[in-house]
């Protein structure tokens, strides 16, 4: 009996080592499986930066292609698009990839030669001058292929755009690329809006092409292994009205139209009777316009004796006020009297219209002098280029004066 129950007992003991063993080996084979898959996949990711999991520290990725395009438009907005061409030089498969998009990137899409990316399957990540935007491949990339992309997104104008004056702006960027990347070519293209003129740029090795009125700064890298500058600022001047460029090209066309058609039938019935202007009311636009001018140079005057420490600004401020304000008058006068010469004859409408382009020319290079001086103030530019900038300033506003002083003598002759 007792030796039955140590059979009994002994062949328990035989059933649980089997089972435990049976266990232990589906757990091993669980594990391996797991492990070998996690791998696989993790392993064969094309991930951004060096800090993500899954990435070997000696895995190099070539790209043969990287275009960055931000286009700035006349109402301040920004938007961004990114170009890449991937290929695949490792001996495994890619299933993920990821791109470093500039900081505070919004409403970003992606597309490949395939299609377009759900906005479920995009991922993103903020890093410190960066957005990390990783996508599973809809159609893995293997060893010895090659994909595209194309990334657009939207940027906040408060982050990348900051006025420095009326007219003059200034566009930071940095540039950050992952650490396993290596760029066949590298190019950022910077769209300014219609109208704008380009004044500085951080990178001297940068080309400038224009298309109608827009202008395009491209600066190009080959074998991009890592930018020597990240850092990018780019200052350019444009001018508030330009906005409604579009809109008057199409009131042009309306007015160009308005007008063949007066020409048309001023050629079939013809008039011959030319109604002379009274010498009296362009003697008194001459004198009303010289009166004006008398007073901006005696405002300019004020401003050098404020900048230069001879006046103080409560006595500039009052002195200006009380001008400012004869100004004023004097506008509006030179304002009625220009309505009444036009009115009586059409002849004069365009030397009045010049006479007004040369006199917004001043009020401009007015400000970049100021602006100037200011910079100089602070410690922005040197010496020698002060007075080269003055110089070429002073040598346009020259320019502009005379323009004023030939179409007021000629007003003159007409009056005698």
């Amino acid at each position: 009996m007792i030796k039955l129950d140590r059979k009994r007992g002994d062949k328990k003991i035989l059933y649980i080592s089997v089972a435990l063993f049976l266990i232990f080996a589906s757990l091993k084979i669980s594990l391996a499986y797991g492990a070998a898959y996690g791998s696989h996949i993790v392993n064969a990711s094309l991930i951004s930066t060096l800090g993500n999991p899954g990435l070997a520290a000696n895995e190099t990725f070539v790209i043969d292609e990287w275009s960055r395009k931000i286009s700035l438009d006349a109402w301040g907005g920004v938007s961004g698009s990114d170009y890449y061409s991937i290929f695949n030089n490792q001996s495994k498969v890619i299933y993920q990839v990821a791109f470093n998009l500039p900081a505070n990137a919004t409403d970003i899409s992606v597309q490949d030669a395939y299609g377009d990316y759900p906005k479920t399957g995009i991922a993103t990540f903020p890093g410190k001058d960066y957005i990390q935007t990783s996508i599973t491949l809809r159609e893995p990339l293997k060893p010895k292929e090659r994909n595209e992309f194309l990334i657009t997104y939207g940027l906040p104008s408060s982050k990348f755009i900051s006025q420095k004056s009326w007219q003059n702006y200034m566009l930071r960027l940095n540039l950050v690329k992952p650490e396993n990347w290596i760029v066949k070519k590298f190019s950022l293209i910077i769209s300014l809006p219609e109208g704008a003129e380009l004044r500085n740029f951080s990178n001297t090795h940068y080309k400038v092409e224009r298309q109608g009125l827009s202008l395009k700064i491209i600066l190009t890298e080959y074998n991009l292994v890592e930018f020597h500058t990240s850092h990018i600022t780019l200052e350019y001047q444009y001018f508030i009205l330009w906005r409604i460029f579009r809109p008057l090209i199409w009131t042009a066309v309306a007015a160009l139209a308005g007008t063949a058609l007066f020409f048309i039938k001023r050629f079939l019935h013809p008039t011959t009777v030319v109604t002379p202007v009274s010498p009296s009311i362009l003697k008194k636009f001459v004198e009303v316009y010289e009166e004006k001018r008398r007073l901006s140079e005696e405002i300019q005057s004020l401003q050098k004796l404020f900048r230069s420490g001879k006046l103080s600004r409560r006595r500039l401020r009052l002195r200006k006020r009380s001008l400012d304000q004869r100004l004023a008058v004097l506008n509006k006068r030179l304002a009625e009297l220009k309505d009444q010469i036009i009115n009586v004859a059409d002849r004069y409408n365009e030397m009045l219209r010049e006479l007004e382009t040369a006199e917004v020319e001043i009020e401009t290079l007015n400000m970049d002098i100021e602006r100037v001086e200011v910079r100089f103030r602070r410690g922005e530019i040197s010496a020698e280029v002060r007075r080269r900038l003055m110089d070429e300033y002073s040598r346009i506003k020259s320019r502009a004066e005379g323009k004023i002083s030939e179409i007021l003598l000629r007003l003159q002759e007409e009056n005698v």
